[in-house]
Parts: C-alpha cells; sequence; structure tokens
C-alpha cells in the first residue's frame, strides 16, 4: 500500500468557504442553517444503502417527521451548491443536552425493505430491475440491459436490493442511487474526469493499495437447456452441461461457480465476463481525502495529479463517498475508487 499525506509546509492557494442548504420538513435552508452543527452524507454501491445524518440544536431545529422529503446541497459560497442527496426522513434521536440526531435514506432504502416473490420470463436483467424498483416505488435513471434471462425467479428469502445486486454481478454492472433519488443499473465505467485533484493543492491524504485479484479465471455453470434447444426449453435438464457453460481468463487462481438463474449458454459465458471484470477491481483500489468536492458522486470518474510517485497519477472511478460538513472541521470529502486497465495509476490503470 502506498500512502501519501499533506506535504509539510504546503497549503491550498486559496482559502473558500463552504456552503450548506438542507431541507426537511418545515425548514428550507434558511432554517436549518444556523442551527446545524454537523452533516455527513454517506454513498455507495448496491447493495450498501445511502445515509445522510444531521446533528442540529434541538430547540432551533425546524418541526418535521418521520417519512419528511428533503435534500442536501454542499457547496462554497462563491459558486452554487450542488445536490448530493435526495430522500427521506428515517430516525431522529434528541438528548438530554439539546442536540438532535436526524437520520435520513434514500430509495435504497425502499429495496432494502422490500421482499416479494415474483418470476419473470424472457426478459433482460434492466426490464427485472426497472420492474422491482417501479414495485419498491423508486424512480429509476439509466438501466441498461444487461444479460438475458430466459426465467428468472426474484424470491422473499431476499430484499430487493439484495435481487439487484445480484443482477448487477452477473451482468458485469453495478447498481447505485443517484443524489436525485434515482436508482442507476449500467458497467462501472471510466468517462471524463468530473473533477481533477492537484497534490500540494487539493490531496489532503491518498492510500493506494495492490493486491493481486482473487480470481483470474472463472467458469460459470448453469442450468437448462435454452439457446440450444431454443428459449422455450429453459426448463429443460440439459443432459451436457457445457451447454450451459461460460468461461473468462486464463490466469491463476481459476474458480467455477454454479448459477441456476443462468439458463442459456450467452448468459452463462456473460456472468463470467461480467463477474471476473468486476473483480479485477479489487486489484488497485484507495482511499482520497480531499477539500469539499460536492461534483464527485458514485459512479463518477475523478483524476489525481501532481504526486512525486508516479504511481499515484491518474483517473479512477468512485465506489463509495463520503462529505462531511461540520462547524469545526470544515467540509471535506472522502473518496473510496477502484482502477483498471488504462487509467494510470497502480501498476495498471483504473477502471
Amino acid at each position: 500500500m502506498v500512502s501519501l499525506p499533506f506535504p509539510l509546509g504546503g497549503s491550498p492557494s486559496g482559502v473558500r468557504r463552504p456552503a450548506l442548504e438542507v431541507s426537511f420538513g418545515s425548514g428550507g435552508p434558511g432554517d436549518w442553517g444556523p442551527t446545524i452543527a454537523s452533516v455527513s452524507v454517506e454513498s455507495g454501491l448496491v447493495p450498501s444503502v445511502d445515509v445522510v445524518v444531521i446533528v442540529a440544536a434541538a430547540d432551533q431545529a425546524p418541526s418535521l417527521a418521520l417519512g419528511d422529503s428533503g435534500s442536501v446541497a454542499v457547496g462554497y459560497e462563491d459558486s452554487s451548491a450542488e445536490l448530493v442527496f435526495t430522500g427521506r426522513i428515517t430516525a431522529v434521536r434528541r438528548k438530554l443536552h439539546g442536540v438532535v440526531r436526524l437520520e435520513a435514506t434514500n430509495g435504497g432504502a425502499l429495496l432494502a425493505g422490500l421482499r416479494i416473490d415474483q418470476s419473470y420470463e424472457q426478459r433482460k436483467a434492466g426490464e427485472i430491475v426497472a420492474d422491482l424498483a417501479q414495485r419498491a416505488g423508486v424512480t429509476t435513471g439509466v438501466v441498461e440491459d444487461g444479460a438475458s434471462y430466459p426465467f428468472y425467479v426474484v424470491d422473499g428469502v431476499r430484499t430487493v436490493l439484495t435481487h439487484i445486486a445480484a443482477l448487477a454481478r452477473r451482468s458485469g454492472f453495478v447498481a447505485y442511487v443517484t443524489p436525485e433519488d434515482k436508482l442507476s443499473f449500467l458497467p462501472l465505467a471510466e468517462g471524463q474526469p468530473v473533477q481533477t485533484f492537484a497534490y500540494g493543492t487539493d490531496v489532503l491524504s491518498l492510500q493506494l493499495s495492490e493486491t493481486t485479484p482473487a480470481v483470474g479465471a472463472l467458469t460459470v455453470v448453469g442450468e437448462g437447456a435454452a439457446g440450444s434447444q431454443g428459449q422455450e426449453a429453459w426448463s429443460w435438464l440439459a443432459k451436457d452441461p457445457s451447454a450451459v457453460r461460460g468461461s473468462s481468463g486464463t490466469a491463476a487462481p481459476e474458480l467455477s461457480l454454479a448459477d441456476a438463474s443462468l439458463r442459456s449458454r450467452d448468459a452463462a459465458q456473460g456472468a463470467a465476463e461480467g463477474q471476473l471484470a468486476l473483480s479485477a477491481l479489487t486489484g488497485v483500489t484507495g482511499r482520497l481525502l480531499v477539500p469539499g468536492a460536492p461534483s464527485v458522486a458514485v459512479g463518477a470518474t475523478i483524476a489525481v495529479e501532481g504526486a512525486p510517485q508516479e504511481a499515484l497519477n491518474g483517473t479512477c472511478v468512485a465506489r463509495g463517498v463520503r462529505h462531511s460538513f461540520s462547524k469545526r472541521r470544515g467540509f471535506t470529502t472522502t473518496i473510496w475508487f477502484s482502477q483498471g486497465a488504462g487509467g494510470g495509476l497502480g501498476l495498471g490503470g483504473l477502471i
């Protein structure tokens, strides 16, 4: 692991005053502003659930109730605040010394709280995800097709959120809820950086870890005869497992998995390729602490430049983000990221 602290004697080139806009219950930004001691907004990939924690003065905070909807936007006084969370109040905790702690979650909590029994025929993963989101009352954003399923069963043993995470994994996708409270289901891919962080100016702390991937080659075996005997043959028992087998990768270690939800060779092959690609994301990971960066959200591409070790420079994709605001410590953003081929960070690059 490579660790990079803020350089001794260095300092940011300018000081910007943070701005915070909180709207929940009966209060808007002007009502909440004077009462708030701290706000933390933490988001990540499904199956994690995004959460906001607000600590405020109980005697001055606007009135609110469980289930009240609202939003959090952060930024700086010399620019407009950017939306980082939309959701609803799920917990209110009061203490004798006059402090109230509020917790809010978004659509991820609705998906985590729903269990249903439902089957789907001749549907793509994205279509299943969109239907599950609709049943939970969650709005969808970008939902790509993913793998095709001749037959797929959603059971009530697991939550809808867990099923969506499994569908994403089999397609080589990720799922997350955006700051606008919309569910996304798509590949985790590098794009244009939303922000570039310069060593000596923006980087407060940077850690990078490179490890051998847990899986170098993956074989996935499904069930049924769809594909070789037509899509309607998904329920048949295949005499030859090779008809529903998919493989990806040639390196060690090798791993074989059985997945009864995969009913065709194409589905098994797609699952093998997708899951191996996701496994590669664990090879190069890191954590970056910077002054508040409201433009960074889960799934966004960021870049680091100017670090004295070249391995620490390059682009990466955020897998988790925490925006922290307090009157004592100011506004900071912690970013957990992954890298893949071509990005530049680490011995390889970032994905």
